[in-house]
């Protein structure tokens, strides 16, 4: 299968960035790596979820994985630049207790669009129940049409669970014109590995759609160097184009008991997911 240029740009994903300083870090080792920016990007990930961003309160996970309050999300990354090589993704997490509320959904919405609004190119839906609440398409339609961002929507795995691949490439078509990127991703941040004999039907169908033509799809899961060395090369065999995103795997726990970037961690997966690509 060749790349389809339609789609939007190919993305190597780093999520749980909280300040610029990171990116700085990140990008640099991008640069000295040599990634292409003509056609793929950095896709740097800001935790926005209902605890941290919602009540303002820290989580389980700290603060130095996910920014708390208004100050320190609206800092986590520099100003936004069109022609950089990052993009700067919002990823949301509506708590289950609320969801259903239309008011909560567009209230939260809104405020990590505002505090975000200097650096915020894209919003990730992560847990959010596409796959049984037709109301979301409506939702993320109108939030479309209010920010013009690019909306990255979570197939998590209730929904692979629930619908299967084939149901599952019918339902996300109804989305294609609202949602630019759909990441599959069973894990949700946990670590779990790739499970690429899972992904793979879903893949296969998805591409197989028409509709689905100009939407860009991207892997997650358990990913760091090691596991793109070894589970990667399988999935860019079939889809050249696809996109990854790292997250767990790269916030092990420290010597002070706290779970930030490793920044070792992110250069050899950076690198690796170099490698793997000049070998596809």
């Amino acid at each position: 299968m060749s790349s389809n240029r339609e789609r939007p740009d190919q993305y190597i994903g780093v999520s749980g960035v909280v300040s610029p300083a990171q990116q700085d870090e990140i990008e640099s080792f991008a640069e000295l790596l040599n990634l292409d920016r003509s056609y793929i990007r950095l896709a740097l990930g800001v935790k926005a979820v209902h605890k941290t961003q919602f009540l303002d309160v820290t989580n389980s996970y700290g603060t130095e994985w996910y920014p708390v309050g208004e100050v320190p999300f609206a800092n986590a990354l520099r100003q936004r630049d069109e022609d950089g090589l990052s993009m700067g993704i919002a990823q949301t997490y509506f708590d289950p207790e609320h969801v259903d509320n239309p008011g909560y959904r567009t209230y939260f919405s809104d405020r990590i669009f505002r505090r975000g609004e200097r650096w915020i190119d894209g919003i990730q839906f992560d847990l959010l129940p596409w796959h049984e609440k037709p109301e979301m398409l409506s939702f993320l339609t109108q939030l479309k049409a209010k920010y013009g961002k690019k909306i990255l929507l979570q197939c998590h795995n209730d929904a692979m669970e629930a619908l299967g691949p084939r149901v599952a490439a019918r339902r996300l078509e109804e989305y294609a014109d609202v949602v630019d990127y759909v990441l599959f991703d069973a894990s949700h941040g946990t670590g779990a590995r790739l499970n690429t004999d899972a992904l793979l039907p879903f893949l296969d169908e998805v591409y197989a759609k028409p509709e689905l033509e100009t939407t860009g799809f991207a892997i997650a899961g358990g990913l760091d160097a090691e596991v793109v060395e070894a589970s990667l090369p399988t999935v860019l065999a079939e889809f050249p184009d696809i996109s990854w995103d790292a997250e767990g795997r790269l916030h092990p726990i420290n010597e002070r008991n706290v779970r930030p970037l490793d920044m070792g961690m992110v250069r050899d997966y950076l690198k690796m997911s170099r490698d793997v690509l000049e070998r596809s």
